[in-house]
């Protein structure tokens, strides 16, 4: 696929506002030459065409998502219109509701997952499909990764922000702790990240027009929680992973912050019943106590829900947050400081 990421590259260099999807990829045609990017060069160079064909390689082009799909009414406006998102965990949980907090605030969302049938789910659910895509992936697998961004970039052309959300917390104590589960906490929560990122930089720099990323952390990589030892290492580490990304992109216009929400327990997969009884357990309380008292840890004493988090990575993504970047915003009312 780097034969198409190059053309789709091209197009974005002259026109940074371009909507591209595929119609014909013949795999077997060689990566385009230097002559036929520097004759794509010069057919985008005054103005958007409707068709391209280059090397094997025939897309659609528009100035909007609706255009693409032969629908070219007026699309939807909104803070992140024009722009298209992939975000990772993306059929349940936080990563929904960000998904669905970006979808509505304009953008054109690639919902991915590693869960087939959530993500069915959330297909079903989605009510302008002119600007979603759903795409199963494994955050851990290299290959399933870059196919995923493949995917999206065959269906809008184009990459303008990453969410990575996809997360899990196994809740032992250290002495009980199954190494395996604590790997497999590595895997997904800085593993998937760095994988992820990886993809989305390669793209985005080579379209040459920025970027925005946002790492899902936690409260939890601020401050440490009892009998959490991979969640606490792994969400302190995302902080650090990102700033060090915000460093070496910053050059390419690519801003990379941080999330840290508090205890977000509607929709949650983290916050099962057996994560409740085991917190409860914990705390002494019962497990209907649970959301309660973590509530009530809150300086603001209410339960932070998942649109607070969507909230805060729409912010985070738009332009009225074009100059932050290496940041973490903690969404968890005010229940631990940034320091």
């Amino acid at each position: 696929m780097s034969g198409l990421r190059t053309v789709l590259a091209t197009i974005q260099k002259a026109h940074p506002e371009a909507f591209c999807r595929v119609d014909d990829l013949d795999t077997d045609s060689p990566d385009p030459s230097a002559e036929d990017l520097a004759q794509l060069a010069g057919q985008v160079a005054e103005q958007l065409p409707d068709q391209v064909h280059c090397a094997g390689i025939g897309l659609r082009c528009a100035q909007s998502p609706g255009g693409l799909s032969g629908q070219p009414g007026p699309d939807e406006g909104g803070e992140l219109a024009g722009q298209v998102a992939l975000v990772t965990g993306a059929a349940s949980g936080l990563g929904l509701g960000i998904a669905r907090g970006l979808h509505a605030a304009g953008a054109c969302v690639v919902f991915t997952d590693v869960d087939r049938e959530g993500l069915r789910s959330v297909a079903a659910s989605i009510d302008d499909p002119l600007r979603a895509l759903t795409q199963e992936m494994n955050v851990t697998d290299e290959a399933s990764v870059a196919a995923a961004f493949d995917a999206a970039l065959r269906h809008f052309g184009r990459l303008d922000i990453l969410v990575c959300a996809a997360g899990i917390a196994p809740p032992y104590e250290l002495v009980d702790f199954p190494v395996d589960r604590f790997r497999l906490a590595l895997e997904i929560n800085l593993t998937g990240y760095f994988l992820c990122a990886r993809e989305a930089a390669r793209i985005m720099r080579a379209q040459g027009h920025g970027g925005s990323m946002v790492m899902l952390s936690s409260k939890s990589g601020l401050e440490p929680s009892k009998a959490n030892s991979a969640y606490n290492a792994t969400k302190a580490g995302e902080l650090h992973l990102a700033r060090g990304w915000a460093l070496e992109l910053g050059v390419d216009g690519i801003r990379v912050n941080c999330i840290a929400p508090g205890n977000v327990f509607e929709g949650s997969k983290i916050w099962n019943p057996d994560y409740i009884r085991k917190a409860a357990e914990k705390k002494g309380i019962a497990p209907d106590e649970v959301i309660p008292y973590y509530n009530n840890l809150t300086a603001l004493k209410a339960e932070i829900k998942p649109q607070d988090i969507a909230d805060a990575a729409v912010f985070l993504c738009s332009r009225r947050a074009r100059r932050i970047t290496g940041q973490v915003l903690a969404v968890d009312g005010g229940q631990v400081w940034v320091r």
